[in-house]
């Protein structure tokens, strides 16, 4: 007679749990987004190390790498995705050695990134605006290693201002 009570007991619990199960998976999400964050970061610094070059250069185009300048909002989850998917082109686009962890780890990040966007309703990234920096990145071959290590600089900065950020993001 009491295994009957027993799962009348745990009913509730059940009940409780299938009802919180959203929130769960967008806590799971930011999670997932702030640990593999971290772990990206770390990479950059593993890399970046070997290569000491000041990130304040003075270098024409630059300003299309997006800046995490703290004067400056993150924005939605929208323009999240767009400055992970800008940072992801310019370093797939640069001839620089083992970087294939770091795009694996960026590509990665957009997904969960892109995951949260849709499950507040928001659009598709748009990502055929990208002929300036295509044309950057042609014009100034050259100049890959500064470029990208500039840019690993600058996706360091953005991906801790991200990770202290990522609770607040919750619209497009």
């Amino acid at each position: 007679m009491k295994f009957p009570v027993i799962q009348f007991c745990l009913f509730p619990w059940i009940l409780f749990g299938l009802s919180y199960s959203r929130p769960l998976a967008l806590d799971k999400m930011k999670n997932d987004a702030k640990l593999l964050a971290q772990t990206t970061i770390i990479r950059i610094q593993k890399y970046t190390n070997e290569f000491k070059i000041s990130p304040s250069l003075v270098f024409s185009g630059l300003e299309l790498i997006p800046d995490s300048s703290f004067e400056k909002p993150l924005g939605g989850l929208e323009s999240v995705e767009k400055n992970l998917y800008i940072f992801q082109e310019i370093l797939s686009n640069l001839p620089l050695d083992n970087m294939d962890q770091i795009l694996a780890d960026i590509y990665n990040l957009r997904m969960i990134i892109r995951s949260s966007a849709t499950s507040v309703s928001c659009a598709p990234l748009n990502a055929g605006d990208m002929g300036h920096l295509e044309n950057f990145l042609k014009n100034n071959a050259t100049f890959h290693v500064t470029i990208g290590n500039v840019a690993l600089d600058r996706l360091q900065k953005y991906l801790n201002k991200l990770i202290k950020n990522l609770d607040h993001l919750k619209n497009c």
